[in-house]
């Protein structure tokens, strides 16, 4: 019995769980929804950080945070990849694009249909310079890029041309206002 609990220990702390779990130990910053045209919601949206930091702090590299989106919707991977690739060609240069491209691949070929209920977690863990996507409790995949975090994570908290002003005003709350373009 000993010898049980002491390898569950042990996996514990060198497997540690999906991503999402890191949730618990952050910040809660801000919390938003989004509808679309206006009043079909689609999605509750709140964004967590390892400690309450400035709007352009969030966004630095030595910062980990996390993205939950719990949808009120069914969406499709087409839906997923339609959206992501449309505000990353309004906020990238196409030089920018091809220079992410695997990465951006490798995300999106891992994004998986949700219906209502069901929340994506995007998580970065700036120690590891590693973005994952996990779908309720299991993670996806894992890609290793800081680069590739910030312009991801600039999809909803950029700021120039996110997804919605209104809604990353809301989840940078928690961090000031004093949202700056790069």
């Amino acid at each position: 019995m000993i010898r049980a609990i002491m390898m569950f220990i042990t996996l514990l702390l060198f497997f540690p769980g999906p991503s999402y779990a890191t949730v618990s130990g952050m910040t809660l910053l801000g919390k938003g929804e989004v509808y679309y045209m206006g009043f079909i919601k689609v999605y509750d949206a709140a964004l967590y950080a390892n400690t309450e930091k400035s709007s352009q702090e969030i966004m630095d590299a030595d910062t980990s945070r996390c993205l939950k989106l719990t949808y009120d919707v069914s969406l499709s991977v087409k839906d997923f990849v339609l959206g992501a690739e449309t505000i990353l060609a309004r906020q990238l240069s196409p030089e920018g694009i091809t220079k992410l491209r695997k990465e951006i691949d490798m995300l999106h070929a891992a994004y998986q249909d949700v219906r209502k209920g069901d929340s994506y977690y995007l998580c970065y863990d700036a120690p590891q310079g590693l973005t994952t996507l996990t779908l309720n409790d299991t993670q996806l995949v894992a890609v290793p890029s800081k680069e590739f975090a910030e312009a991801y994570f600039n999809i909803w908290l950029g700021a120039v041309e996110p997804i919605d002003e209104k809604l990353r005003d809301r989840l940078m709350r928690g961090s000031g206002k004093n949202l700056v373009a790069k």
